[in-house]
């Protein structure tokens, strides 16, 4: 077991850039792990890690034995986790990324669920607009929407997203109902982070360019500018549902709607897909596919 010595903390500091992160995930104190990667460079006779007081990062021989290193724990966590397969539990941590509103009404509420059902689980949900390196940064999986770019991955769609055109009754009466899209150029239209919004005309999709004196790149931001008759919005239902079912916004342009787009959870290709990532992606396709 000598050989092991310090290759877990020096992985989960190489993650991290930091020994009070990895002292953190792996449960033991700072200066055990600023030990143990010591020893381990003695043992190597090579300077794995570049320390200053603010960053820690990999030499270039430290890069190479990084790369190695975590390939061997993913294939030992692989086989453990085989092993927990067999009896159709998931168990261990389970680490996701997710963002934004539909991550904090659906995928929250989710995943806590899935986890009273599954007691011998830990769950960490990490909320970022980034988009994290699932390997190199440790995640399980990351639940994204709309068209995927990174074909590396393995994506399973949980539902669709659905795009909608919508203003208060209000604005509505107050400047009219445009009945075009092209009419939008005389309206308000409150600006998300892009500048443009999406419509169908037949079998045609286009983009159309809009403006107007609110912008945000926070959809519940632009909802709460529209209850309050600033002007026209276009954004994923799930920030309008609520609004919308209440009657304090009104969709508009009905018959411009594109093509739903779908939210997914994406995965790496392991050779060994893990049991706490395939049931819960298998929960949540079954929780939001109506």
């Amino acid at each position: 077991m000598h050989k092991w010595e310090g290759i877990e903390a020096f992985v989960s500091v190489a993650q991290h850039q930091s020994f009070s992160k990895a002292a953190q995930e792996l449960g033991v104190s700072r200066s055990h792990i600023s030990k143990q990667i010591a020893q381990l460079e003695s043992r190597l006779d090579a300077q794995l890690l570049l320390r200053t007081t603010r960053s820690v990062s990999l030499t270039e021989v430290g890069q190479a034995f990084f790369l190695r290193c975590q390939d061997i724990l993913n294939t030992l966590d692989e086989a453990e986790q085989a092993v927990i397969d067999l009896q159709e539990r998931p168990r261990g941590n389970l680490r996701l990324s997710v963002a934004g509103a539909f991550g904090e009404d659906f995928i929250a509420p989710a995943a806590a669920a899935f986890m009273a059902e599954n007691p011998g689980l830990a769950v960490e949900l990490d909320f970022s607009n980034r988009v994290v390196d699932l390997i190199t940064e440790g995640y399980d999986l990351a639940i994204r929407a709309g068209t995927l770019k990174d074909s590396s991955l393995i994506a399973r769609r949980i539902c669709n997203r659905r795009l909608v055109t919508c203003a208060s009754p209000k604005y509505l009466k107050r400047y009219g109902t445009p009945e075009s899209v092209s009419a939008l150029v005389n309206h308000n239209c409150l600006v998300g982070t892009l500048s443009t919004w999406r419509f169908k005309e037949g079998s045609r999709h286009f983009d159309l360019k809009v403006s107007g004196d609110w912008h945000s790149n926070n959809g519940r931001a632009l909802v709460h500018a529209a209850i309050a008759d600033l002007g026209i919005v276009q954004l994923p239902d799930f920030y309008a549902s609520v609004a919308i079912e209440s009657g304090q916004l009104v969709p508009i342009l009905e018959q411009f709607l594109p093509t739903d787009t779908g939210v997914w959870a994406v995965y790496p290709h392991n050779r060994h897909l893990s049991a706490k990532v395939r049931l819960f992606v298998s929960f949540l396709a079954e929780r939001f596919g109506s």
